[in-house]
């Protein structure tokens, strides 16, 4: 059991830190084109994949990883890498759910009311790709801090 919650909770990891890299790449190609369809499909598919692929693996990803530290006789919440880790998730889903969606949002209004070309849309695309850059180099940390466990 303990080695398939792991894969499940390694799995998890690559589905968020991958597809936020890819996604990351479509917002860059939507950014330096020049056409307002490449950012509505930027737009229409972050929001599909945030809600049927990174929050499902937010989800599996916490779940298995508080399951793994409770039926683990090595592994206690009061460890430095376990509370690392927590603090760590909760920064980068504080980021999404607060700084992201509200830009993503703001980016949805603005390629909807045809201004997908427009400046404020290449300034509101500019945000959110920086915006994602912070939460793939706090779930890096949070990767390097699962392999290397520091205070162990």
């Amino acid at each position: 059991m303990d080695t398939w919650l792991h894969f499940i909770h390694v799995l998890a990891a690559i589905v968020w830190v991958g597809g936020g890299l890819m996604l990351c790449v479509s917002g860059l190609q939507a950014r330096s084109s020049a056409s307002a369809a490449a950012v509505s499909l930027f737009v229409r598919t972050s929001a599909y994949v945030g809600l049927r692929l990174f929050l499902p693996a937010m989800v599996v990803l916490l779940a298995t990883g508080i399951w793994m530290v409770l039926i683990s006789s090595e592994w206690h919440f009061s460890q430095f890498w376990v509370l690392l880790a927590i603090v760590l998730f909760a920064v980068a889903f504080l980021i999404g759910a607060v700084y992201l969606s509200r830009i993503a949002i703001q980016l949805g209004r603005s390629a909807e009311g045809g201004e997908a070309t427009s400046p404020k849309s290449g300034t509101l695309l500019t945000q959110w790709i920086a915006g994602y850059g912070v939460v793939l180099i706090v779930l890096l940390v949070a990767v390097w801090d699962m392999v290397f466990k520091p205070g162990t």
